[in-house]
């Protein structure tokens, strides 16, 4: 795939290149709206790959994940992993075509796994999305685990609430 165009961007994985085209704005409204685009495909995807590996995506406990990924329904958290360093562990096929290690003894270990959390690393980024729509419950316990397991190789985390919290084109790896 050597190049890539959404509604938003193109990019140019040959020239490494990554260009905004005009209908992507930076005011809060439309950072917000294609913020909540994002989530929910990210826990669209999260939904597929579980039913893709683990045959369990049709679980009653992912209604939640199904109402707010297909219908818009609800608000859940999408948390970003910010890097400490600039280098990426990755093989050229999972560029290609990323996947979402839902095993533990495939994961890196600073990816944890908690009963109402899950995380995991897509093209150089981490994310963690709650998989129990109780999540609060289990929040404080969560961000303390989280943060011990990253503490060498991350600086922070956000809670993404705009499109622009994810560093899509990986700054960190500038230097």
């Amino acid at each position: 795939m050597p190049k890539f165009s959404s509604i938003y961007f193109n990019v140019d994985f040959l020239n490494n290149k990554f260009k905004l085209k005009a209908s992507y704005k930076y005011n809060s409204f439309f950072q917000e709206k294609i913020s909540r685009q994002f989530k929910k495909g990210l826990y669209k995807v999260f939904l597929e790959e579980i039913e893709r590996q683990n045959k369990d995506g049709h679980n009653e406990k992912y209604n939640f994940i199904r109402e707010f990924s297909r219908y818009d329904l609800g608000d859940y958290p999408v948390f970003y992993f910010q890097r400490k360093h600039g280098i990426i562990m990755m093989t050229k096929d999972w560029a290609r075509t990323p996947e979402l290690f839902l095993s533990d003894d495939l994961k890196f270990k600073y990816l944890i796994n908690e009963p109402c959390f899950f995380e995991f690393e897509l093209l150089g980024h981490v994310f963690g999305i709650a998989t129990s729509k109780h999540w609060e419950i289990a929040f404080d316990n969560y961000i303390k685990k989280t943060s011990e397991a990253k503490k060498e190789n991350f600086k922070s985390f956000k809670l993404v609430k705009n499109f622009n919290d994810v560093d899509l084109t990986l700054s960190i790896l500038n230097g």
